[in-house]
């Protein structure tokens, strides 16, 4: 074979080898879905200052408006993964979505992640009065858990209110400002701009006992199977950054600002959230939420907590 036979013949078998190569260089980013909600804000941190690359795991961040839109996506193998709450886990498994939380994303503490039952401006100021009103809350959703944990642990039977089913938050809002409903439940920083403009809280969940609501990260079991480490490095870069924001929160209020979508009246003042270590829901949040779970007939099986929670993600 003379010279140009032979450099043709190693540039033949070289060239696959490097695209190959080059190919295998470029993971698969881990798409994770979120919405605009207070617990999206480490994620942004993380994106913007580099520790998703610094961990080794490359995320692509996928925005929903609702989680109806967001659960269509994990269903579809869309997304790996999102943040959500245990209900809607347990809801998605039950339809055949095979799906486990993997972490707490906030509201390890009762103090994190505020949910509020408002009355409407110049209605009525105690929660006993409540009885026989109309309540607008989102139907089995987290919004519905709270609201009725929040009802009994003041001695009021959830099923003596007039529940009104608004999906969305800030058609809510609206209702209740003008007064198509007499109360509702909301959450932050929704619940604050109601109080400003006049609405009463009636009951606070972080000033409750039982620590009620945990917002997660939930994964499809086959990424949570075939891409542990990925999943685990960036459950940890989201714990640095909300580490960052917890000990730095004025740094972060612009980013904070434009991607929960604050309301203006709200922007200069409404407090940056602070997060905990990671940790996983805890067996009782588990059983709490199963429980209103079953009484509402949500569920066609039983589920334990082992076929909810992934213990294995978080080093």
């Amino acid at each position: 074979m003379n010279r140009k036979g032979y450099l043709f013949f190693l540039m033949l078998f070289a060239i696959p080898l490097l695209v190959l190569s080059v190919s295998g260089c470029r993971e698969k980013a881990l798409r994770v879905g979120i919405l605009p909600n207070e617990e999206a804000l480490p994620i942004y941190v993380a994106q913007e200052k580099g520790i998703f690359h610094k961990h080794g795991v490359n995320v692509e961040i996928v925005q929903f408006q609702s989680a109806v839109e967001r659960d269509a996506a994990i269903q579809t193998g869309a997304i790996d993964g999102a943040e959500g709450d245990l209900i809607a886990v347990a809801l998605l498994r039950s339809g055949g979505t095979p799906v486990k939380a993997a972490a707490i994303a906030l509201g390890a503490t009762p103090s994190e992640g505020r949910f509020a039952l408002l009355a409407a401006p110049n209605t009525f100021t105690n929660v006993s009065e409540i009885r026989n009103k109309t309540m607008a809350i989102s139907k089995n959703t987290i919004i519905e858990f709270v609201a009725d944990e929040m009802l009994q642990a003041k001695g009021i039977d959830p099923g003596s209110v007039q529940k009104v089913n608004v999906p969305k938050m800030p058609m809510r809002l609206e209702m209740l400002m003008q007064k198509q409903v007499v109360s509702a439940v909301l959450a932050e920083p929704l619940a604050s701009l109601a109080e400003l403009k006049g609405a009463k809280v009636l009951v606070d969940d972080t000033k409750l006992s039982t620590n009620l609501t945990q917002s997660i990260f939930f994964f499809r079991e086959d990424t949570l199977k075939k891409r542990k480490e990925n999943v685990q490095k960036f459950l940890l870069a989201f714990e640095e950054a909300g580490q960052e924001v917890t000990k730095h929160p004025d740094k972060y209020r612009n980013l904070f600002n434009q991607k929960v979508q604050v309301p203006p009246e709200l922007q200069k003042n409404f407090p940056i959230p602070k997060f905990s270590p990671l940790q996983l829901p805890t067996r009782e949040n588990v059983d709490l939420v199963l429980e209103w779970m079953k009484e509402k007939k949500l569920l066609g099986k039983t589920y334990s907590y082992e076929e909810l929670v992934a213990n294995d993600m978080i080093k």
